[in-house]
């Protein structure tokens, strides 16, 4: 009886080691167990999982392929603020790349601007704001950002008339919060929040300077070596925010990537072949520019950049989008010349296209370009069938 307990106990264990080795080792799993594998762990830029997660991805993959552990900054919602010999921290619900500087000068909001030339405007809380914390930067399905409209268009005014930045202090009635409020992206002010103990400090007429505070984040390249040096860039996004997991835009063409390198390890393809899975603040803007700088002469290289967009749903056919639905040599051959080509909004591929690189997205939802960031950018959006779909089909297209 006891013989069989142990054997019971040491079966369990056994399979309970399987169940670990398996959910941290997908290449074993199904594509979309990977998918659920990528999807559970919280890659957030802000996250203290994500570099962990970014500096071991793929290193479980058997594949005879070199892998390329990257690093480039980006910047954080943090921000350092030097007052006299004092420096303080602070925090924006908006990030900004440039640091200003110029003279304190308190206001509220609403009143009649002065002269706040080369000014940094000091202004609380906005009580709408304190109150929309938890919908706040929800993007409805029509794609529009809800923020503070009414603190957005006076912070309008203020960078009109010429003022350097802002600075928001903390809610009065929760002194103990860094100060916030919710701004378009195309705010032309930056500005940060500040604690309370840092507001105390800020005295009109003294100087003040706030820079954003960056950092390194990690992102992943494996390069299969193929028949010439003429080279494809495949890409897909890696990271996530607090907005989700995003499963159309990330998770699922992350695993599409995963999975093609696993069948294009027994090939010799006719280009040197490049799998790129990016990093960043919600669109890998920071890890794009990062990999287009060191390309530098390698450049002239490249035949094309394909950026797998909404792929793994298999909710329709493929299809391409490209700057000004511009056509390129490759969207001349098969398979592409096949595809609908439709026009791509401002994107990170701005600069591959402005170095004369083809780029390209490469999707399977049109549906789902209006879901990212919403309620309906959920798992159940992904397919077995559309993830092995569009393995196949860059499969044919690689190897033909």
């Amino acid at each position: 009886m006891n013989g069989d307990r142990v054997m019971i106990i040491v079966f369990s264990l056994l399979r309970s080691i399987a169940t670990v080795v398996l959910f941290f080792n997908p290449i074993y799993s199904t594509p979309l167990e990977t998918a659920e594998y990528i999807s559970s762990v919280d890659r957030n830029a802000d996250s203290w999982e994500s570099a962990d997660f970014f500096e071991s991805f793929g290193t479980e993959l058997p594949i005879d392929m070199d892998r390329n552990l990257l690093y480039t900054e980006r910047i954080t919602g943090w921000t350092e603020i030097e007052v006299g010999d004092e420096t303080y921290e602070g925090f924006s619900s908006m990030t900004f790349d440039q640091p200003f500087k110029g003279t304190i000068l308190h206001m509220t909001w609403g009143q009649d601007i002065p002269d706040v030339k080369e000014k940094v405007v000091v202004l609380p809380t906005t009580k709408f704001s304190y109150d929309n914390i938890e919908d706040a930067y929800t993007v409805d399905y029509a794609g529009e950002v809800l923020n503070d409209q009414e603190a957005n268009a006076y912070l309008s005014e203020l960078a009109s008339a010429g003022a350097a930045g802002y600075l928001i202090t903390p809610y009065e009635d929760d002194p103990y919060e860094t100060g916030f409020v919710f701004t378009s992206s195309y705010m032309k002010l930056d500005g940060t929040g500040v604690d309370l103990d840092t507001a105390e400090q800020l005295k009109d007429g003294e100087m003040i300077r706030v820079k954003p505070y960056r950092e390194e984040i990690p992102y992943v390249e494996f390069v299969q070596q193929g028949k010439s040096e003429r080279e494809i860039i495949l890409m897909s996004r890696l990271d996530s925010s607090w907005h989700g997991a995003h499963y159309l835009s990330a998770v699922g063409p992350s695993t599409v990537l995963y999975h093609l390198m696993q069948v294009m390890n027994e090939e010799m393809p006719d280009y040197t072949i490049r799998y790129v899975f990016l990093n960043g603040n919600g669109d890998s803007r920071e890890a794009s520019d990062d990999f287009l700088e060191r390309l530098g002469e390698q450049k002239e290289k490249v035949e094309a950049v394909v950026m797998l967009d909404i792929l793994g749903t298999g909710d329709g056919p493929l299809y391409v989008r490209t700057k000004g639905m511009k056509s390129y040599p490759v969207l001349e051959r098969a398979p592409f010349a096949e595809l609908e080509v439709r026009s791509l909004a401002s994107s990170p591929g701005d600069a591959y296209d402005e170095a004369g690189i083809p780029y390209l997205m490469l999707s399977d939802s049109l549906e789902g370009s209006w879901h990212v960031f919403t309620e309906k950018d959920t798992f159940e959006r992904l397919s077995e069938d559309g993830v092995t779909g569009a393995v196949d089909w860059m499969h044919n297209w690689l190897t033909d």
